[in-house]
């Protein structure tokens, strides 16, 4: 995904606005059901294009277990939309 740290953080807090993060915070589980998801945000090398457009680049990983299928669409869902910024 390209996106900072800082923004990480701000799409947790509007996909979990009860979640209490800390200042460091890459490890997190938002309770779904009787489950949790865990995110986990690593920091990648940022991406250069053109050698004008200078992109932060992170792997963000998903673990979904113990969700039933009807769980994971809802909450990927809900993730997709509080990740998406200037457009999706």
């Amino acid at each position: 995904m390209s996106l900072t740290f800082a923004d990480f953080h701000r799409s947790l807090n509007a996909l979990a606005p009860d979640l209490e993060l800390s200042h460091g915070h890459a490890d997190v589980r938002i309770p779904v059901g009787k489950s949790d998801v865990r995110i986990f945000y690593e920091p990648l090398e940022g991406a250069t294009l053109g050698g004008l457009l200078a992109l932060p680049r992170a792997r963000v990983t998903l673990f979904l277990e113990g969700l039933d299928a009807n769980e994971r669409d809802i909450f990927l869902t809900r993730f997709d939309r509080a990740f998406q910024r200037g457009g999706g």
